[in-house]
């Protein structure tokens, strides 16, 4: 099992046409269709699994695996890996595959939505959608199915039959002429809305090769960051109602200011990667900043007015992260700031400020930055639930 988040690439060919990253409580299972080494990694998985197990549980769990690991390794699963929990005294497991699509006929002309119809079509019993993630839309399909397990593997010794819920997310990656297709599917239908928002996160974090330009270290970090090597082509600017929005906070943070100075220098709107994201090693856009500057301030009203903003985002639930109005009084350049909690008004949350005074300079600089879209849960009757 992993001690931290894993990015794991999904590839056919020479180079990953994808990325998506796993919770660390995830075990990866071997795909090799080399019957030594499978039975050989097996058995290391199932003492890493069960550290506390002996010979027979770990026998049974690589007779087990076997079967199943040939399926997947036919099917050309690239990756497979599945949680074991503990939730209120139950064991409850599920498993996460990915594999890659490369015989969809059109597959370089098809939409989420053209999945969406056609998965539609095909199982008319089926839930189906279409979803934002943040490296584009993808079609999602709901089915239970029902497996018969041979009775070598069950408590009774006789076959039976296994009821599972499995949601699969079809991405569609027309550059590459593929499809990204990835499932869950749990047998543990109790802990449903569980999983249902564990794969959503992870769907989330997918990453296409090439379709966005990877972001200098602290391009994104602050609005005086340096940055030390060409900057690559922007992302397109933010959508108008998350421009607007933005422009909405900036507006009455700088009514809270009540700083009196220039602002033709400086305003920019532009669609960032995250501090958090970016850290993960996530290099697509997932949130929004807005840059602006106020110039030929007064130095001796700096640290008032950064009084007067942090006075203002305290009273609107806001987290400050800086010291109090002293710190500001004692230095030339004070930086404040802030996030909006899940306690805040619904229109602040997941918002953030940085507004940086310079009395050396006299300016005061500040970015407003919005929500990262891979926090945002599942839209309200989706089959993510």
């Amino acid at each position: 099992m992993n001690d931290v988040v894993s990015n794991v690439a999904v590839a056919a060919g020479d180079g990953p046409p994808l990325t998506f990253r796993v919770p660390p409580a995830f075990f990866e299972y071997p795909l090799t269709d080399d019957p030594e080494d499978l039975a050989e990694d097996l058995a290391d998985l199932a003492a890493e699994v069960y550290p506390q197990g002996n010979d027979d549980l770990w026998f049974n769990f690589v007779v087990t695996s076997i079967p199943l690991v040939a399926e997947m390794v036919e099917a050309g699963v690239s990756y497979a890996g599945f949680c074991l929990l503990d939730i209120e005294g139950q064991r409850s497991t599920a498993t996460v595959t990915a594999t890659l699509l490369d015989d969809v006929p059109q597959a370089k002309k098809l939409t989420a939505k053209d999945l969406a119809e056609q998965l539609a079509a095909e199982s008319p019993h089926s839930e189906v959608e279409v979803i934002t993630l943040a490296a584009g839309e993808a079609a999602v399909r709901l089915t239970p199915e029902v497996r018969e397990l041979p009775g070598e593997i069950t408590d009774s010794r006789q076959p039976e039959a296994l009821t599972t819920g499995k949601i699969s997310v079809f991405f569609p990656l027309p550059d590459h002429g593929e499809i990204g297709l990835f499932d869950l599917s749990t047998a543990c239908l109790d802990d449903w809305n569980l999983y249902s928002e564990l794969f959503f996160n992870i769907v989330n974090t997918i990453e296409v090769a090439g379709k966005q330009p990877e972001t200098p270290r602290g391009d994104y970090g602050s609005a005086d960051s340096p940055v030390t090597q060409p900057s690559p082509p922007p992302p397109p600017p933010p959508e108008p109602e998350l421009a607007q929005a933005l422009y909405w906070h900036s507006s009455r943070f700088l009514d809270a200011l009540a700083l009196h100075g220039r602002m033709d220098q400086g305003n920019h709107l532009a669609q960032i990667t995250c501090q958090d994201c970016y850290a993960k090693g996530l290099r697509s856009v997932c949130a929004a900043r807005h840059q602006w500057q106020i110039d030929e301030v007064d130095p001796t009203a700096l640290p008032a007015a950064l009084d007067r903003l942090r006075t203002h985002l305290t009273a609107g639930g806001w987290s400050l992260q800086t010291g109090g109005p002293t710190e500001a009084a004692q230095h030339s350049s004070a930086a404040l700031i802030a996030t909006a909690p899940s306690s805040a008004p619904c229109e602040a949350i997941g918002y953030g400020i940085r507004a940086d005074g310079n009395s050396a300079e006299r300016r005061l600089t500040a970015e407003v930055t919005s929500p990262c879209s891979r926090t945002v849960l599942a839209p309200a009757g989706s089959v993510f639930g």
